[in-house]
């Protein structure tokens, strides 16, 4: 559930931020961001599993970067995406 709440937080903040920029700033984020998200095709190669915070700490990004990126490859089905719960006994 909080996976979900940070993956929907940093999805409307991108949204936000998108009404104020200019084509140019759009355009240049999203070739930057096909930049980051080859990166993380490449870090997930040949990996069966890997945990957000594993992505996160390899690129040097935030982890609700990461599940945003992540999210965004799913949708576009370039991964598979599972979410588990923690155990907190």
């Amino acid at each position: 559930m909080e996976m979900s709440k940070e993956v929907l937080s940093a999805i409307s903040y991108s949204y936000e931020l998108a009404t104020y920029s200019t084509p140019e700033l759009r355009g240049l984020f999203n070739d930057w961001l096909g930049e980051i998200e080859q990166e993380v095709l490449g870090f997930l190669k040949d990996r069966n599993k890997v945990d957000p915070d594993e992505v996160a700490q390899h690129l040097k990004l935030r982890r609700e970067s990461i599940i945003f990126i992540l999210s965004k490859l799913a949708r576009e089905d370039k991964i598979n995406m599972q979410a588990s719960g923690t155990e907190n006994t």
